[in-house]
């Protein structure tokens, strides 16, 4: 069985990073070249991304799939392009003001708010509401592999782990 070949409704969370591109690059293969029907690739957006992962993100949405590129926003989120993406912190910026203070080790909303919320909503939007999620997370990290194995709020899927891909390998 192919861990890479995740059964639709399922959407890549690709950061537009080395792991991201390296788990996106093998779901691409394992269905043939490109994205079966219901396959979406989402990258979310906080503004506060390095210039050249956008770069990348934009070069993999024009050489090898769509990629979706979605921002928090206080309506939920919105559909940006390369173009009209964030570059300053600003859905960041505005998380933090809606919120009124700051995420800390207690509160840490960064990743639920600005991006597996999106994501979600952005899912529920195109009709899939029983929706796999398909992340980057690798065999040698597993206490996060554990963490999120144990929500049973999310359908999540990790073929780097259940591949025993290492940082090493993406290296």
């Amino acid at each position: 069985m192919n861990p890479y070949r995740v059964e639709p409704p399922f959407y890549v969370s690709f950061s537009g990073g080395r792991t991201s591109g390296y788990l996106l690059r093998h779901v691409l293969d394992a269905w043939g070249g490109s994205l079966p029907e219901g396959g979406h690739v989402l990258f979310a957006n906080t503004g506060k991304e390095h210039g050249a992962t956008y770069d990348f993100v934009e070069q993999v949405g024009n050489q090898w799939c769509e990629v979706t590129w979605i921002e928090w926003s206080p309506q939920g989120y919105s559909i940006v392009t390369p173009a009209t993406a964030s570059r300053n912190g600003e859905p960041f910026a505005a998380l933090i003001a809606k919120r009124n203070y700051l995420p800390n080790p207690i509160a840490r909303f960064c990743t639920s708010d600005l991006k597996v919320k999106p994501m979600t909503q952005y899912m529920n939007a195109q009709g899939c509401e029983d929706v796999t999620s398909v992340i980057g997370i690798r065999a040698d990290e597993p206490r996060r592999v554990a963490k999120l194995r144990a929500d049973a709020t999310r359908d999540i899927a990790m073929p780097l782990a259940d591949a025993n891909v290492t940082r090493e390998q993406i290296i």
